[in-house]
């Protein structure tokens, strides 16, 4: 026996050991993923996308459009004076960057006639607006320091205020935005799963365990994401990287408190805890296994998204989850084995304690479900389905900035020059007109009387020389009405494209094609390109997920009813947390990601829940009559899941310290969609449609009949 137990501990050593070197080793060289964060290539969208495809003719026929713009606004209640703006505009010609950032350039407007400077002035002559031009393929970290210079060599009276913004400001903002959260987000998440694993076990050292191997696996996931980020195998974004910290260091939780739940049950039937953790892991190896399955194949299907930042969510996302449950099946259980009975007080486990089969909470709730299941399901059903019903009624944003908290110099801007100027010129669109002759102003005068009038745009322009070198292409600035990230903005550019042929004809250019670029116009794009992700994202997790549960249940039935209520509290939550979000919010509209991105993340881990709990009744079903079965499963893991759950949500809403407003919302549809698979869809929808079913629960898989005589 003694010999038994020394070769299972050398078993754990060995884990451990393995954990920690390469944890050691990669933080000795590798980078960390948020050292090679990155913007996303062409907005994210694929090469074939309508916009992307304006952008490179423009940049055929008009090659000196090239680079990021930044605009630097200057603002004063009197009104700014002819004095002030030529100073402003001397000290951005003299601008200067360090030459590994590259060449910035600035329109000479000092060396203009006053007439050209006015035209960047508002016409109340509280905001003066300059144009900066910085190069386009700057890394985000160079990006930040090249504008942390630009705005150093710019200085103005304590009366007029200054603020940046434009694509190059807003950038370079979000990089100073989440470098400042990144480590509020990771001791906010520790502290916290610190606090409620205190409360729940009240055991000191217990709550460590869980802390310690999220610790090792969040070093190993980091790093590795950083090496293969360096070695450009894909890139990822800030916001990925903060939604894959809160997922490793709950989710680790998670498989700790289910081994440690089921370990502390064997302790009480084995004298040796060597023999208990092996005893453990026989009965807990399935459902971490098919639980961290779920979710690699959740976040997988993000591999077959057209929208770039979802595709590269994918690799790391597959990463994380593939060594969370490494870790839950080798580290983990290293831990606990090699930690002594005394190391859980004052919840020790004793040997032979017959304390084991006292009902909890959970186990009486299971004996009002099983007696009257139908009382409890339509009732549910119905709730669940009425706040599904809202979620038709959800209004998608497309604009950035109205994510960004309210005192941040790009958001300041932004609005400054949509208050002073017009919300359209806050993003002008681009028409570039390609023609196989030579093409004159008064060729455009009818084309441009037939563009004014589709509904959302304001004004069609040409501003200075329209013509590129050889005549054959023209471009015009494109004014909407209204904000240019709206939906009405980006049905005119859906509208532009339909009708271009029949504008072209009219105008008598039929030898002419007709592009649309800009923010707007990408933005139309990936509005199509979004729905249609969601859509494909949706179906293959439904069907890979659904094979997985076939996988694990046996069955062909079980993974119908899993899926079907999972769904339904995915739809149930986003509705619900639409009217939330209405009512005390004042919001009409949230972020295009957070539906997806709530679809893919509740639904693999929402499963996680009742993967654990079918699992027990499926093992306890080969013993008792399935009533008793389902009663006791749902006793004997009402109390990890009700944990597990509660402490996914509440580091979820630690989402909430960022200061991205996207992210706070998400954080709050997880929460409340964690909550109530935890609290209602595990304990009561599931088994009443178990009670319902009967033996149909498992079919084809055949009950044990022999154990319902007794």
């Amino acid at each position: 026996m003694a010999k038994g137990i020394l070769k299972g501990n050398r078993i754990w050593w060995f884990s451990l050991i393995i954990w920690v070197a390469l944890a050691g080793i990669l933080s000795s060289f590798a980078p960390g993923a948020k050292d090679f964060v990155a913007a996303n290539k062409d907005a994210g969208l694929p090469a074939d996308a309508e916009s992307i495809i304006a952008d490179r003719q423009l940049e055929k026929y008009f090659p000196d459009n090239d680079g990021l713009p930044l605009f630097a606004v200057f603002s004063k209640e009197s009104g700014l004076t002819d004095d002030e703006i030529l100073m402003f505009t001397q000290q951005a010609e003299d601008l200067k960057v360090d030459k590994k950032y590259g060449d910035i350039e600035t329109i000479p407007l000092s060396h203009m006639p006053p007439e050209v400077r006015d035209s960047f002035l508002s016409e109340n002559k509280r905001t003066f607006f300059l144009p900066i031009t910085l190069p386009e393929n700057l890394e985000s970290k160079d990006l930040h320091a090249a504008v942390d210079q630009i705005k150093m060599q710019i200085s103005a009276d304590n009366d007029v205020k200054v603020s940046w913004t434009g694509p190059a400001g807003i950038a370079a903002d979000a990089v100073e935005l989440f470098s400042r959260a990144d480590i509020v987000l990771l001791l906010s998440t520790v502290g916290l799963i610190l606090v409620l694993l205190l409360l729940i076990y009240r055991s000191p050292l217990l709550t460590l365990i869980p802390l310690v191997g999220a610790a090792i696996v969040y070093t190993v996931v980091d790093k590795m994401i950083g090496l293969a980020t360096k070695a450009g195998l894909f890139t990822i974004d800030s916001q990925a990287v903060s939604i894959m910290t809160i997922l490793l260091f709950a989710v680790v939780t998670d498989y700790s408190l289910l081994i440690f739940s089921r370990y502390r049950e064997e302790l009480r039937t084995h004298e040796h805890k060597s023999a208990a953790i092996r005893e453990t892991m026989r009965h807990v190896k399935e459902p971490i296994f098919f639980s961290g399955s779920t979710i690699v194949l959740g976040v997988a299907t993000l591999f077959f998204a057209l929208y770039e930042p979802y595709r590269n969510f994918a690799p790391a996302f597959v990463i994380a989850a593939a060594f969370m449950l490494i870790a839950g099946l080798t580290l983990l259980p290293a831990l606990f084995a090699l930690t002594g009975r005394k190391a859980f007080w004052p919840v020790i486990p004793k040997y032979g304690d017959e304390k084991a089969d006292k009902k909890t909470i959970w186990g009486k709730i299971a004996d009002k479900v099983t007696k009257r299941p139908v009382a409890f399901l339509i009732p549910l059903v119905l709730l669940l389905a009425l706040a599904a019903w809202n979620m038709t009624k959800i209004e998608e944003s497309y604009d950035l900035i109205a994510s960004f908290p309210e005192d941040l110099s790009s958001r300041i801007g932004y609005e400054q020059l949509g208050k002073d100027f017009s919300e359209g010129s806050l993003a002008p669109g681009t028409l570039l007109f390609v023609s196989d002759h030579k093409l004159e102003m008064q060729d455009l005068q009818s084309a441009i009387k037939d563009l004014e009038k589709i509904k959302g745009v304001d004004q069609v322009t040409a501003q200075g020389h329209p013509f590129s070198e050889d005549g054959k292409s023209a471009k015009l600035s494109l004014l909407f009405k209204g904000n240019p990230y709206e939906h009405e903005a980006l049905d005119a550019v859906k509208t532009i494209r339909e009708k271009s042929d029949e504008i072209l004809k009219n105008a008598d250019l039929a030898d002419t094609e007709l592009f649309v670029s800009g923010e707007s116009a990408k933005n139309t794009d990936l509005r199509d390109i979004n729905k249609r992700d969601t859509i494909v994202v949706m179906v293959l997790m439904i069907v890979l997920i659904s094979v997985m549960l076939g996988l694990q249940t046996r069955s062909i039935i079980a993974p119908v009813y899993m899926m079907g209520t999972i769904l339904l509290s995915y739809a149930a939550t986003v509705g619900l947390s639409l009217f939330l979000f209405k009512v005390f919010l004042g919001l009409d509209a949230i972020s295009y990601r957070i539906p997806l991105y709530a679809l893919v993340f509740l639904i693999a881990l929402g499963v996680d829940y009742s993967i654990m709990l079918i699992a027990r009744i499926r093992e306890e079903v080969s013993f008792m009559p399935f009533a008793d079965a389902v009663r006791k499963g749902v006793d004997r893991t009402g109390g990890v899941i009700s944990s597990a759950g509660l402490i996914l949500a509440t580091t979820f809403l630690v989402l909430a310290t960022m200061p991205i407003y996207e992210l706070k919302l998400f954080g709050f549809i997880m929460a409340l969609g964690i909550l109530i698979d935890t609290f209602i869809v595990r304990p009561l929808l599931i088994p009443a449609i178990l009670m319902l079913l009967g033996k149909w629960s498992f079919w084809p898989k055949r009950i044990v009949k022999r154990k319902e005589a007794t």
